[in-house]
């Protein structure tokens, strides 16, 4: 079953609630509160990126590479390579009779993405020419992972491909059975020079040898709960995340776990609900909750630092870090900027685009924002001085 089956529960129980019930005000999204500015986001450039996104859910995240060129690819087949730094255009190419299904990986030699008709294609990342194409069991719904050497693809039937990055051939494959119902989506593999990193629509994080395909280790992020198919769905959606040593996982209806990397052992479990992808940075985990909550965790003892409640059923979407700061976008377009040391609110804006379900991008000390539109824009942070207090005026003298 797919995500938008939830999506229809939910209206469904809206639209049987009168408009004066208090259960249906309680639903209402959170106003928008009021603050000072203290940071400023600006536009460094602004490009159309493509076709853009489909209504079927799918997140298409631009891919950064090594020689300085940012990737997106649209709906409809069409890839675009930008300059990261100045988003001039480095080339377009076309792939014909199409529809792409999830996002783009960048090598420093190639691009892949996949297909709703499980093909996943390469083309050259100097020039957009096609390389080659490979058919996989099913779809994939996220981005596959690349090196120069291989490429690891993740599909809706819990499928794990290796292929062979210069020519598409498999390496090695992984099934897992996958649970009766589940959200729309996956996450993206993770590539190590040993592992492919997984996490799996179980609630189950594996790390594969990336020469044979062997387990190295196995744990078990969430255990489904409940009575019924969709109280158990533990989907992990986010792809998870290395830093320092440490693998970060979030699940829907589940935990955020942290893991040694290399022995696979669970260091801590916090219990909450996402299908986002998380961010590490400054030794915090921000995560963004299905109630629209902005948490961050301490990323080595797993003690909540702070949280954010005031964009409460806004349905914000996956945070990214830029400088001191943590993004996250709203339902209605709008860009909040928080302060990472306590979730106080810096800067909200409307960045150019029209719906932003991919998540954003953070390299060369800007922000890479995907609208749905296809519009790709890179913004700057910069810190905004405190108003200047009106100095009082001296009262008149009498005489």
């Amino acid at each position: 079953m797919l995500r938008s089956l939830l999506l229809l529960l939910a209206v469904l129980a809206l639209a049987a609630c009168d408009s004066n019930d208090p259960k249906k005000l309680a639903l209402k999204p959170a106003d928008l509160v009021k603050f000072e500015a203290t940071a400023k986001l600006k536009k460094k450039w602004s490009r159309n990126g493509g076709s853009g996104l489909d209504r079927r859910f799918a997140k298409f995240l631009p891919a950064l590479d090594d020689n300085g060129k940012i990737y997106t690819v649209g709906v409809d087949g069409d890839v675009h390579a930008f300059d990261a730094l100045t988003g001039k255009r480095k080339w377009k190419a076309d792939v014909d009779d199409i529809q792409v299904s999830g996002g783009i990986a960048a090598s420093d030699s190639a691009v892949f993405f996949g297909a709703y008709s499980g093909e996943i294609y390469a083309l050259s990342s100097e020039n957009g020419d096609f390389l080659w194409k490979t058919q996989l069991s099913s779809e994939m719904a996220a981005p596959p992972a690349a090196s120069d050497d291989v490429v690891a693809a993740l599909t809706i039937d819990g499928r794990v491909f290796l292929l062979d990055a210069k020519t598409g051939e498999q390496r090695w494959r992984y099934d897992q059975a996958v649970p009766i119902l589940t959200l729309r989506g996956t996450s993206s593999p993770v590539l190590t020079p040993t592992q492919v990193i997984v996490g799996f629509d179980s609630g189950q994080i594996l790390s594969f040898s990336i020469s044979d395909g062997s387990t190295q280790w196995e744990v078990r992020g969430s255990r489904p709960k409940g009575r019924t198919e969709l109280e158990r769905i533990v989907d992990i959606d986010g792809t998870p995340v290395l830093n320092g040593g440490y693998v970060y996982a979030a699940s829907f209806q589940g935990n955020l776990v942290a893991i040694n990397r290399s022995a696979g052992r669970s260091l801590w479990k916090q219990e909450l609900s996402t299908a986002n992808n998380i961010a590490v940075a400054g030794g915090r985990v921000f995560v963004t909750t299905e109630e629209s909550r902005v948490m961050a965790f301490n990323s080595i003892t797993g003690e909540p630092e702070w949280e954010n409640f005031e964009l409460k059923r806004r349905d914000i979407g996956a945070p990214q870090v830029i400088g001191d700061y943590l993004a996250v976008i709203d339902k209605d377009d709008y860009l909040h900027l928080l302060n990472q040391s306590d979730g106080s609110f810096a800067y909200r804006f409307k960045p150019a685009g029209n719906h932003f379900r991919s998540p954003m991008i953070n390299a060369n000390d800007m922000l890479y924002v995907f609208a749905d539109n296809g519009r790709l824009t890179a913004y700057t942070v910069h810190t905004k001085p405190p108003k200047k207090s009106k100095k009082p005026k001296k009262p008149k003298s009498k005489d």
